[in-house]
């Protein structure tokens, strides 16, 4: 299967290899949505069926949408859609707020006690076009982190893993000691769910 990826993730190109997929990397220029406020106020971007569908959707679940139909529909319209064209958006949310990348290392540090001890989710909404049909999912898992010591939280973001990642952790790197447990999809975690982007390309 050859796709076009409206990713520059280097962690979702892995994820396609992993399944033996080839793509070709198109990362849109899309402006993300970073609130569900700044999402709703602009859905009149989309067409009506598209805005009707997130109209009903929950904050997070309409914001991880929203960013992943947009970066697709951008690439839809430059390259035309004969290729599936891929397009993802992945959030950590705890007590429904969306915690995003974080800003500095001060940043980070917070978001990791936030979460440190707790459980919250990492949503990813999917967008496939192809020959003027699309498909939207999203996929939700549940992470777990274990207790964590003020001098665990200092080192990990020394390392500078968590600065360019949502919730400020990678699992599937230096971060994966954070967790205790996860509920659901692994691969959804690291950014591209792949059993569910498998069925919506059946």
């Amino acid at each position: 299967m050859h796709i076009i990826l409206a990713s520059a993730s280097p962690r979702r190109r892995e994820l396609i290899h992993q399944i033996g997929w080839t793509e070709e990397v198109c990362p849109s220029i899309f402006e993300e949505a970073e609130t569900p406020e700044e999402a709703r106020a602009r859905l009149l971007e989309f067409p009506a069926g598209i805005r009707e569908t997130l109209s009903g959707k929950q904050d997070a679940e309409l914001v991880t949408l929203f960013n992943a139909y947009g970066k697709g529909k951008r690439i839809c319209e430059e390259k035309g859609d004969e290729v599936p064209i891929v397009a993802a958006d992945t959030v950590v949310t705890l007590d429904g707020d969306i915690l995003g990348k974080p800003r500095d290392t001060n940043d980070a540090r917070a978001m990791l006690r936030l979460l440190s001890g707790r459980e919250h989710a990492v949503k990813t909404g999917l967008a496939v076009f192809h020959k003027d049909r699309v498909h939207l999912h999203v996929e939700t898992t549940r992470v777990y982190f274990r207790k964590l010591s003020d001098l665990e939280i200092d080192r990990y973001v020394e390392t500078g893993e968590p600065m360019d990642k949502a919730g400020a952790y990678g699992i599937q790197g230096r971060g994966a000691i954070l967790v205790s447990k996860i509920e659901g999809s692994y691969d959804n975690v690291v950014g591209l769910p792949l059993t569910a982007l498998y069925e919506m390309m059946k």
